[in-house]
């Protein structure tokens, strides 16, 4: 059966002022990596008999997808494993077939383990994927030890996002992970884990894009590129500054910087600018 989302009440995704909105839809999809529950196409490592779990069946998320594109909203699917992945880009497909929405920004949540077959769907229906780069130094070698090694290099990919035309952004889970944006920034560019170990060198950036993610990037995930996400007239002036320049100074140091004023609206509401 269809699942229908009232849209009488003009309630949806974006209802509110630059202070508030309301946003996605929120689906949870499957598990977690370190729990080993996440819906996996292949079985984890070591458990022959575990492919993870999906929470809804393809048939009844892909109903809840459509059902909440056809009211207006726009839909967040918590979605680690990449057989969770493959059923939320399958639902998406069809939500814009049934009832197109060429300029909706439905977004994966995580996208935590993803080949490139998943990547270039992702990029064509212009879903936008949500990864947290802390978890390469929260999780990593968690999540290493539970894929076999040919699969390593999937795991919260971001450089390979990008390459395929996706607009980057930056995300810590809180409070699953540190709230810190700057340490989810530093991880996106070594891409240590705890152990020190590198988990997808190919999957590097710079600190250049690691900021563009964490500031324009996370503006356009929620669709307000146009007054957010950069500091040029017009746009709102809520920014922070910090105690170094994060181009100056050694990616590592990244995180350890204090915020030392915060301007809302042009108002300091923190510190001083001066």
């Amino acid at each position: 059966m269809l699942i229908t989302f009232s849209n009488s009440v003009g309630i949806r995704t974006g209802l509110g002022d630059d202070m508030l909105r309301v946003g996605p839809v929120k689906i949870v999809a499957d598990g977690s990596f370190i729990g080993r529950s996440a819906a996996m196409h292949a079985c984890f490592h070591g458990e022959a008999d575990n492919f993870g779990v999906l929470l809804h069946e393809p048939e009844q998320l892909r109903d809840y997808i459509i059902g909440a594109h056809s009211a207006g909203w726009t839909v967040a699917t918590h979605a680690i494993g990449d057989r969770a992945i493959t059923h939320v880009l399958d639902a998406v497909e069809e939500a814009q077939r049934v009832s197109p929405r060429p300029d909706v920004r439905h977004r994966i949540e995580h996208f935590a383990l993803a080949s490139d077959a998943d990547i270039a769907p992702a990029a064509r229906l212009g879903v936008i994927p949500v990864p947290q780069g802390v978890f390469v130094s929260d999780f990593g070698d968690g999540m290493a030890a539970a894929v076999t090694e040919d699969r390593r290099d999937d795991i919260y990919r971001v450089k390979s996002l990008a390459d395929a035309g996706i607009v980057l952004n930056g995300s810590t889970d809180s409070p699953v992970s540190d709230a810190n944006p700057l340490v989810s920034l530093r991880d996106m560019v070594p891409r240590r884990t705890r152990s020190g170990a590198v988990l997808g060198e190919r999957e590097r950036i710079s600190v250049d894009e690691a900021v563009r993610a964490y500031t324009y990037g996370s503006a356009y995930a929620v669709g307000q590129e146009s007054s957010k996400g950069m500091l040029r007239a017009g746009m709102l002036a809520d920014f922070i500054t910090l105690s170094d320049d994060l181009y100056e100074i050694e990616p590592a140091r990244i995180a350890e910087q204090e915020v030392t004023a915060t301007v809302v609206g042009g108002v300091v509401e923190f510190g001083d600018v001066g």
